[in-house]
């Protein structure tokens, strides 16, 4: 549930109280300072960037040997090992021009990149995990790019025109089945993973590489973190919970352990409820991650996590006029083993295997529904550096899904079914020249239930304008199967369709970004039914069909304000569909057609405070008004939303120690995400609405963390 809050800030700010500091210069061998530069150490979260001069302070609270990193689009990386024993320290860093470096142009159309290593990315997990907007969410703070949509009764992202499902989320490769916590009616839900676990994020808005599939709209990729280099431990208070890490290391080796449990029960109770809880929403979950290197060049990680959330509560059913008493258990198990290797100074290796499975009991008053979805997932992929201007990556895919839904009325219905996916891909990325990159491949899938074998060319390409500035196009097809809740009455449909034109212009300098991105989707195969609660397999079809056409703007500064930090994102969308129970081409009730995200973060040095605060906009959303002749022409007010997030950084019984403070919707505006009506008009033929809200107005959440 979004009022659910867990953000572990140490991983990430602990630098900031750091003791070791090392200053120096950076610049090409010409004497030329080099600002914007990523300073940074091997398998940790801390770095700095080099000033407009070229000059740099990196402080850490590391110990001990560590490795240091320095790297600049288009210049050879340096690497230097750091004594942080004896100090002070002091390093001047020349860096030599690449010529035919494959990074010094990027392909950017589409996609967002939040990652420590590569100064081209525009985030960093840092960004997503302290967004305040966000709650410590990685879709909350995903949701602050542009190309997203402001559905707050869902709490799942939505990206241009399309629906939660069309985007799907990768953990080191590897599709997640249910990345999303379970949810009740109109109570927002959050994902599963801590952003803190990630090193790097790609979160791609359209026409993404052909290593990805089963995706309409959008992949999150998310990669995890590598060896953690020291040995801490942690422990979090909040009012709605109490969370405990802790990371041992070993010579090669590191192991992490997380542990939380969240009962919103006190929460509910200072603020004010729309949700009648019968027993507030409740989750425990626990998480461990194991590295170990192996030989040379080797990496092996396990990461495995287990989610449990309950909640109850009474729920109007306004359209049937009726109180229902619904009880909701969710238990979900993700286990994650990935091997990569570098075989050769061609070759490099990626291979792994997952397992998810989610259990989901929902009780209706005397109706129970159990539902039970497994996948088991193999990967294997070969990278071939063939020049230093060519890469050549292929690999496959296999996974099994099992879903089974059990329920209980009168009588009692098994539905169920059964998909093996194979699948293939071969992508080539040349540089051929320093001004020119392009990206072409396919990708091909057999899914057994669908009896159908899908073909999905990619392409992209990007062209230097400048020195700081390129334009990138990209253009795709994408097939994803249709729904459980539909193949598991119909499996006799086929994958749903979708085609992405892409044009991207983006300016990168000094600390500044600009990007503005033109898109274009067309949707065909979609799922049209008359009766959505229907059983009768005739009833659903693949004759449904959309688009989507809009322009997003994104605008980041580090540079003009001291010690400031802000970005600005602007979307514009028109979209139709006629799918489901729509009568005609329609834009549907998710989709507002002006979304606008302001996010400001400020470290105050003086008194060791981060303080960052995010202002949502959203135009309002179209809804169906019976009482009314034409289809979808009421619309809702605009969403407003000003959050704010306070970090105080302290220390505790001598202990290093963060105070932390989110509140939401601090203005307290009233938001409204649409309306529902009732089934059957009134003795004067009217149907009677009522409005769809969040579940609480505002709400904050007080954490203090200390590191033992």
């Amino acid at each position: 549930m979004k009022q659910l809050l867990f953000i572990v800030l140490f991983f990430t700010l602990t630098d900031l109280l750091a003791q070791v500091e090392i200053s120096g210069t950076i610049s090409d061998v010409k004497g030329n300072p080099i600002p914007g530069t990523n300073i940074y150490f091997a398998g940790t979260y801390e770095g700095t960037t080099s000033g407009a001069d070229g000059e740099y302070l990196l402080k850490t609270n590391l110990t001990g040997i560590q490795n240091l990193i320095v790297s600049y689009i288009g210049y050879t990386n340096f690497e230097h090992e750091v004594d942080l024993s004896k100090v002070p320290i002091t390093i001047d860093v020349l860096l030599v021009e690449e010529t035919n470096e494959i990074d010094g142009i990027v392909i950017t159309a589409g996609s967002f990149e939040a990652s420590d290593t590569k100064k081209a990315v525009l985030l960093t997990p840092m960004d997503i995990a302290t967004t305040p907007s966000a709650q410590g969410d990685i879709y909350g703070a995903l949701a602050a790019l542009p190309g997203t949509q402001k559905v707050g009764e869902s709490g799942k992202i939505f990206v241009r025109g399309g629906e939660s499902y069309e985007t799907k989320t990768y953990i080191d490769g590897m599709m997640v089945q249910s990345p999303y916590f379970s949810n009740m009616p109109d109570v927002p839900t959050r994902g599963r993973f801590s952003p803190l676990l990630f090193s790097g994020t790609i979160f791609s808005t359209g026409g993404y590489s052909a290593e990805y599939g089963q995706a309409l709209s959008s992949v999150v990729a998310l990669n995890t973190n590598d060896i953690e280099t020291k040995d801490k431990t942690s422990i979090s208070l909040m009012t709605v919970g109490v969370n405990a890490a802790h990371v041992e290391c070993w010579d090669n080796t590191s192991l992490a352990i997380t542990g939380e449990y969240i009962n919103s029960t006190f929460h509910n109770l200072i603020f004010k409820q729309e949700v009648e809880w019968f027993r507030a929403p409740v989750i425990a979950d626990g998480t461990l991650m194991f590295r170990q290197k192996i030989g040379k060049n080797g990496m092996l990680k396990s990461f495995g996590v287990y989610n449990y959330n309950s909640m109850r509560m009474n729920y109007e059913n306004f359209e049937l006029n009726q109180m229902e008493n619904i009880n909701l258990i969710n238990n979900n198990i993700y286990l994650n083993t990935t091997y990569e290797d570098l075989l050769s100074q061609k070759w490099m290796l990626e291979s792994g295997i997952a397992y998810n499975f989610d259990r989901e009991d929902v009780d209706i008053d005397t109706t129970k529904l159990v539902t039970n979805k497994t996948t088991q997932l193999a990967r294997i992929a070969f990278t071939n550096f063939t020049s230093k201007n060519v890469l050549l990556k292929m690999g496959m895919n296999f996974s099994s899904f099992q879903y089974g839904q059990h329920i209980r009325m009168e009588d009692m219905y098994n539905l169920t079914f059964n998909n093996n996916q194979f699948s293939a891909f071969l992508e080539s990325e040349i540089t051929v020249s320093k001004k020119i990159a392009a990206r072409v491949g396919g990708r091909a899938e057999f899914n057994s239930l669908l009896k159908e074998v899908t073909f999905m060319p990619r392409l992209s390409a990007a062209y230097k304008t400048g020195s700081h500035s390129q334009i990138s196009i990209a253009y795709g097809i994408f097939y994803q199967r249709p729904e459980d809740d539909y193949l598991k009455i119909n499996p006799g449909l086929i994958s749903e369709k979708s085609y992405h034109y892409i044009l991207n212009y983006q300016y990168q300098h000094n600390l500044r970004t600009f990007r503005i991105e033109a898109y274009l989707k067309e949707y065909s195969n979609l799922i049209k039914f008359n009766d959505q609660y229907s059983g009768n397999p005739d009833d659903y079809s693949n004759s449904g069909n959309g688009n989507a056409r809009g322009i997003d703007l994104f605008w980041r500064d580090k540079r003009t304000f001291k010690d400031t930090d802000y970005w600005i994102s602007y979307s514009f969308i028109n979209s139709k569909r006629n799918y489901k129970d729509y009568p005609i081409l329609a834009t549907p009730h998710f989709v507002s057609a002006h979304n606008l995200s302001l996010v400001y973060k400020r470290f105050f040095t003086a008194i060791n405070t981060y303080v960052g605060a995010t202002y949502s906009y959203a135009s309002g959303r179209p809804y169906h008004d019976p009482n009314t002749q034409n289809f979808m022409n009421g619309k809702t007010k605009s969403y407003n939303d000003i959050s704010l997030g306070i970090t105080y950084l302290t220390s505790v019984f001598k202990k290093e120690a963060i105070l932390h403070l989110m509140v939401n919707n601090i203005l307290g505006f009233e938001n409204v995400y649409g309306y529902r009506y009732r089934s059957a008009p009134d003795e004067i033929g009217a149907f009677e609405s009522k409005a769809i809200r969040p579940p609480v107005q505002r709400q904050a959440v007080f954490l203090i963390s200390i590191l033992l």
